[in-house]
């Protein structure tokens, strides 16, 4: 009387089973009807499946990529836009400008342009710098950078009352950008010290106050001497730029050049505009407005 605990008899067990069942492996698998190994054929055949279709991804991004590569390091290809925003008052983004168009032009030249292409490294570059203070036009510029660059200077790590690198206006500016959307992001760190040791404890110190306030893929970067310049420029040819969802829904010009010419009627003129369409192809067709366009190539 073991009730629910009671010994159940085992089904594999030659002596409770019956005589067909027990020769059932040696009758033909075709006279039964079943074809043989038809499930692990179709499980063969799934898993072949799934890993045909992830080959084709992983192909399709790679063509994409070097696509893009291609298309980035071309000699007339659209320059990439790096925007130099100061995120204090100590943070002289001026210097740090021309230090980046001189060494990526490759000489010592005057520069007459912020655009630049670098022979050395196969790149169009240009550099921009939001003005300190002007909230508006830091939301501007963000909007067309390709690699939004946040200057701060190691002296306010020590020598500002908190210590921190972001002043009150630094603050609200990225509270702004981060709203609108943030490209790819990276950060300069200037007014370094020569001694290895006090550099590298003032950059950690650096990074530790600024990584929760940016995106985790930003980059940080000594911006220092020639060396550190070109680890920067080697880094950024090969760096996989991104950009905020919206800026790609719609073609738009990043211009180089603006004027009007005066029409032939009263009242009537014509916006001429040259520079790099991105995003998207437009359409001669296409209307802004009540605007419609003329391409000259």
């Amino acid at each position: 009387m073991a009730g629910a605990r009671s010994q159940v008899n085992k089904p594999h067990k030659t002596r409770f089973a019956s005589k067909a069942s027990r020769h059932s492996h040696k009758i033909d698998k075709v006279r039964s009807g079943k074809p043989a190994g038809s499930h692990r054929a179709a499980v063969k055949g799934a898993r072949a499946a799934r890993l045909q279709h992830s080959k084709a991804i992983r192909d399709q991004k790679r063509a994409a990529l070097l696509k893009e590569k291609r298309s980035s390091n071309g000699s007339s290809s659209a320059p990439r836009v790096i925007v130099l925003c100061g995120l204090s008052s100590s943070a002289n983004v001026g210097p740090l400008a021309e230090d980046l168009l001189t060494f990526a032009a490759g000489g010592d030249e005057k520069l007459t342009s912020n655009t630049v292409a670098s022979p050395a490294y196969k790149l169009r570059t240009t550099v921009l710098q939001a003005p300190y203070g002007d909230l508006t036009s830091c939301m501007e510029l963000a909007k067309v950078a390709d690699l939004l660059a946040f200057v701060v200077s190691a002296n306010s790590l020590y020598n500002s009352d908190s210590g921190n690198p972001i002043d009150e206006f630094g603050s609200q500016c990225l509270s702004v950008l981060r709203a609108v959307g943030l490209p790819s992001t990276a950060v300069f760190i200037r007014d370094l010290p020569s001694d290895t040791k006090s550099k590298q404890e003032l950059k950690k110190a650096a990074v530790s106050f600024l990584s929760p306030e940016l995106p985790e893929d930003c980059r940080f970067y000594a911006a220092e001497t020639k060396d550190d310049l070109h680890m920067f420029m080697r880094l950024f040819k090969e760096q996989h730029l991104s950009s905020p969802h919206w800026r790609n829904q719609r073609p738009y010009v990043m211009s180089e050049e603006a004027c009007i010419k005066p029409g032939d009627s009263m009242g009537l003129c014509t916006l001429l505009v040259s520079g790099y369409l991105r995003a998207h192809n437009l359409s001669v067709n296409q209307l802004v407005g009540d605007l419609c366009f003329n391409f000259y190539w």
